[in-house]
């Protein structure tokens, strides 16, 4: 029980001084992020082409299979 009531205090304290260190550096954080977006950008936008690249050729792929005949359906066992 204390240890969660602990954790509560330090979780608001963090947040207290977390917002005033953003307060004074907000110039500081405005250039980080006009750093990292970019880069964000770049990498969820891969991400995205590589996912939907992948998708469409098991589409195709899937489109494949359905549409040729199955050679183990013709023949028979003897």
């Amino acid at each position: 029980m204390v240890s969660n009531i602990l954790g509560v205090i330090v979780g608001v304290l963090v947040i207290i001084v977390g917002l005033i260190l953003l307060v004074i550096w907000w110039s500081m954080f405005l250039k980080g992020l006009m750093a990292v977006v970019p880069i964000l950008l770049v990498l969820i936008g891969a991400g995205a082409l590589i996912y939907f690249i992948s998708e469409i050729k098991s589409k195709i792929e899937i489109g494949k299979e359905e549409t040729s005949p199955s050679t183990s359906q013709g023949q028979k066992t003897e």
